[in-house]
């Protein structure tokens, strides 16, 4: 948020802890009228005023008096552990070690079992194979297929990571990862070991690219983009380079006919390399079809999208690992709801619900429930899409998810004819969140 660095450490604290337990100003609103006593409970204004109280100590243009600062640390005190399991695996983990050991797991990995490998890490560092890394760095012997292996699963790792994890604490984490590659590159390694080490490149060069792009960095993501594309050549991967023109697809600032078009070189990139891989850019192309009102562009390409995904392995590329059931349905929703086919979006909605868990990564929910959120306005159902848009808003600000955002946005502009109360007062705490931000395009 704009200023952000000026507001004064009780200011940045209230606002920290909240977003450490994925909460909205108005759940936070709610902890604080629930950990009052009955007197101090009838003294407190209403619900709104108490959420208007919040922005204020948020903003530091308020500091807060001794109710209010009473209550917060009831709240924080209650939920102490709560807000340590949310932030533990962040903080605490090593984001080179970790990835390596979520890669080596060959799935997808839950908050829970990411929080305590978080912790096994930190407390029992496996020196073996990064030893034998560090040799190979330093020119000791040749880089053997053990090396490449452990970097294998690192990349795969730093892919499932992201889905928990902001991209501000990953990233220089990868930048290590690709500056290592980049190091066996360069010290000659047999041919078979560098073709392996140039698909490294490529599978982390473009999770680099995403990143950058996420913290606003637009010369560091093309780089990172033409790297990217550069590896799938020398490393004869064409899926590599369509994934990267499918991650552009979100980098166009909102230009829904150059996405569409994006989707469309991907898909002819990609070929028949990798069926996950053409679901989701179905599903994309789809999605920005839908947006430009191309009904039946979009009705057909997600329909394919829906019978390719049903032959797909999400875990034969690391980027495809967070393409689950739930999140493959949003993405349909999201096309079912903007083309008003409301028996379809209401089926999305039931199998969508059905799949969420309360362990679903938090970066997931910032997309997925902002879908739901947009599907339920679209149906007529302002209080249910609040509901929804909330939890996306609360997921958003503690992931600073562009996408969380840009679907919030539009969530925001088509909630905005409502006049129902649940509406306004949702617009008035987004318009008070929503960071100041512009994402570079990278058309």
């Amino acid at each position: 948020m704009s200023g952000e660095e000026n507001r004064p450490a009780w200011a940045q604290e209230i606002r920290t802890k909240r977003l450490s337990l994925c909460w909205t100003q108005n759940e936070l609103a709610k902890q604080i009228e629930q950990a009052a006593d009955d007197r101090t409970r009838a003294h407190l204004p209403s619900r709104s005023s108490i959420i208007r109280e919040i922005r204020f100590h948020e903003s530091g243009s308020h500091q807060p008096g001794p109710v209010y600062a009473e209550l917060y640390r009831r709240v924080w005190e209650k939920h102490a552990e709560r807000a340590k399991s949310a932030t533990e695996a962040e903080f605490q983990g090593n984001p080179l070690l970790l990835s390596w050991t979520v890669g080596r797991l060959g799935e997808r990995v839950d908050r829970r079992t990411l929080m305590r490998l978080a912790a096994t890490t930190t407390a029992n560092a496996v020196l073996g194979p990064a030893e034998r890394l560090m040799r190979a760095l330093a020119g000791d012997h040749r880089t053997d297929t053990a090396t490449v292996t452990h970097l294998e699963d690192r990349t795969k790792g730093f892919h499932r990571l992201e889905e928990h994890l902001p991209g501000r604490t990953l990233y220089p984490a990868l930048m290590t990862h690709l500056g290592e590659v980049s190091a066996l590159l360069e010290s000659g390694p047999p041919e078979p070991l560098r073709q392996r080490l140039a698909v490294i490149a490529g599978e982390s060069a473009l999770l680099a690219a995403w990143f950058a792009w996420e913290l606003g960095d637009g010369a560091q993501a093309a780089l990172c983009s033409r790297l990217a594309n550069l590896a799938a050549r020398r490393g004869g991967d064409d899926a590599i380079a369509a994934c990267m023109t499918g991650y552009r697809t979100y980098m166009t600032g909102g230009d829904n006919f150059q996405g569409a078009r994006l989707a469309v070189v991907a898909l002819e990139r990609l070929g028949n390399a990798d069926l996950a891989t053409r679901a989701w850019l179905l599903a994309r192309h789809a999605e920005e079809a839908a947006m430009l009102g191309d009904y039946q562009t979009a009705l057909n390409s997600i329909h394919e999208a829906e019978d390719v995904y049903v032959e797909a392995d999400i875990n034969a590329r690391p980027w495809t690992c967070f393409l689950d059931p739930g999140r493959f349905v949003s993405m349909t929703l999201s096309v079912y709801s903007r083309l008003r086919r409301e028996e379809d979006a209401v089926t999305a909605i039931d199998q969508i619900i059905m799949h969420l868990r309360p362990n679903t990564e938090i970066k997931k929910l910032c997309v997925v429930k902002a879908d739901l959120a947009l599907a339920r306005v679209r149906l007529g159902d302002a209080t249910e899409a609040v509901r929804y848009a909330h939890s996306s808003l609360a997921a958003t600000s503690a992931m600073a998810f562009p996408l969380g955002w840009d679907r919030l946005d539009q969530f925001a502009a088509e909630l905005a004819p409502s006049r129902e109360q649940v509406a306004r007062q949702f617009r008035e705490e987004y318009a008070a969140t929503r960071p100041e931000l512009i994402r570079p395009s990278l058309h």
